[in-house]
């Protein structure tokens, strides 16, 4: 668990639950027959599920959430 005061540092704890939904995705690719492609998916899709939460709040949202496709 974090060691932040519960009433701030939103911002981080939204990074460290993005980086802690990828541990055990990237686990998976891990046995996958092609790892490379599904840790590229897992990923952009933790990656989006991280910037639609930092687009929910009204703070200024992580710079790569404002880039788009392949960027």
């Amino acid at each position: 668990p974090l060691l932040l005061p519960p009433n701030a540092f939103a911002h981080l704890r939204r990074q460290a639950a993005a980086l802690a939904a990828l541990r055990p995705r990237l686990n998976d690719c891990c046995r996958h027959h092609s790892p490379l492609p599904c840790a590229r998916r897992a990923w952009t899709d933790v990656l989006d599920g991280f910037c639609t939460d930092e687009f929910g709040v009204k703070t200024r949202q992580f710079h790569c959430c404002r880039r788009h496709g392949p960027a």
